[in-house]
């Protein structure tokens, strides 16, 4: 009988460590299977481009985030310029005395008096047709950072303000010779002021800059446009309008001078105050009157 049960036991106990053997090795089967086919879909080119797809979505998403394009505009100047410092009210004693003092080389102080006496400064064009018109010079600045390619499809000055030109105080600054007007050009006392280009050889505006210009900014493209703005009517105040179209979509943003508006003027009729740059005197006085060219 031991022996009977002995050689019971044993077929019994082999059989369950035989199962036992096929279940671990169909279950270490399948966990392998299982981790190729992950291996599998993480290395295919499948995954890899979906993956990218993935990675070029989150961009766009974060590209939607912000504005189509960064902009920021100036005012600038050329050395060839004949320049004028306007301001609402006649020079001030302290004004007069520190402006009188100076020697003729010298910007600084007229343009720290637009600082605090609320001046306007301007550009004196040299156009036979209209000598005495005044011009403002601003730089745009723009970057594309949308996900794709933005069209500038059209530039425009906005007027939010018109008044009478200031009649104060006149400085003037000649210069050798007039500096050539830009190319592109904002008149202010248009109803609409889109940017116009100016035709070779004549002093006023044509057609619209971008009916024969196309502006694009495509990802991390940057781009400046120097653009001038003109009134023969008033003092204005504006900022430029640019007009997109991205993807199907259009929008508008405003460029300003740092959260004000920018300035333009035209000569008044007559001043209370002038002043111009002579050559080896310095400012000089030039009393009351309308504007006057004067040779340096």
């Amino acid at each position: 009988m031991p022996d009977e049960q002995q050689d019971g036991v044993q077929p019994r106990s082999s059989r369950r460590t035989l199962l036992l053997s096929l279940g671990a090795a169909a279950a270490s089967g399948l966990i392998g299977a299982v981790i190729a086919e992950g291996v599998s879909r993480f290395t295919s080119p499948g995954q890899a481009v979906r993956d990218d797809h993935a990675v070029d979505q989150a961009k766009r998403e974060l590209a939607r985030q912000k504005a189509p394009i960064s902009a920021n505009a100036y005012y600038y100047d050329r050395s060839d310029d004949a320049r004028l410092w306007l301001f609402s009210q006649p020079l001030g004693t302290e004004q007069r005395g520190r402006l009188l003092a100076r020697g003729p080389d010298s910007y600084r102080l007229p343009d720290e008096m637009l600082r605090t006496g609320n001046g306007i400064f301007a550009i004196l064009g040299n156009s036979p047709e209209h000598p005495n018109r005044l011009f403002t010079r601003i730089r745009l600045s723009l970057v594309g950072q949308w996900a794709e390619p933005v069209f500038v499809t059209q530039i425009r000055a906005k007027v939010s303000r018109r008044d009478q030109p200031p009649a104060g105080a006149c400085l003037f600054h000649g210069s050798q010779g007039g500096g050539e007007p830009l190319e592109i050009g904002f008149d202010l006392d248009e109803p609409d002021s889109v940017a116009r280009i100016r035709e070779r050889g004549g002093a006023d505006l044509g057609v619209a800059y971008v009916d024969r210009h196309s502006i694009t900014l495509s990802p991390g493209e940057p781009m400046s446009i120097d653009v001038q703005a003109q009134t023969e009517q008033s003092y204005c105040e504006w900022v430029v309008e640019l007009d997109l179209a991205l993807g199907g979509e259009k929008r508008v943003i405003t460029v300003d001078d740092n959260g004000q508006p920018f300035r333009s003027t035209s000569l008044a009729d007559h001043y209370q105050d002038r002043y111009y740059m002579h050559i080896t005197n310095g400012w000089t006085p030039d009393g009351a009157g309308p504007f006057a060219f004067r040779v340096n």
